[in-house]
């Protein structure tokens, strides 16, 4: 069972439910709902039934909330499984180490002094 929305979920969510376009969600409207995606990830993933509800308390209908339930569904699912498979922090550095450390040069290659 997921824990409850703390408080900062909570602000972002009613940031973007309060200030949303409805009939034509724009850029921003999007960001926000981002930025609540993304918080919800990283400290604690709300079930999709939980953000529906606290859209609907805060005045969207079901039928405006749906849209958002699912994406939100879909973007907690693609972040989870990009968690799952992403290399560790070492590989990564590494694979960075190697590049520039070569960067330009064929293997083996010395630099030439001009005399």
């Amino acid at each position: 069972m997921a824990e409850p929305m703390d408080a900062e979920a909570r602000r972002l969510l009613m940031a973007f439910s309060r200030s949303l376009n409805r009939l034509d969600p724009q850029p921003l409207d999007w960001q926000r709902f981002y930025e609540f995606t993304l918080y919800a990830f990283r400290h604690s993933p709300q079930p999709a039934e939980a953000v529906g509800r606290a859209l609907v308390q805060d005045g969207l209908d079901w039928e405006e909330a749906e849209g958002f339930v699912l994406f939100y569904t879909h973007a907690i699912e693609l972040l989870e499984r990009e968690a799952a498979t992403a290399p560790g922090p070492r590989a990564t550095r590494a694979k960075t180490k190697r590049r520039v450390s070569g960067a330009g040069r064929k293997a083996g290659a010395r630099k030439r002094h001009r005399p």
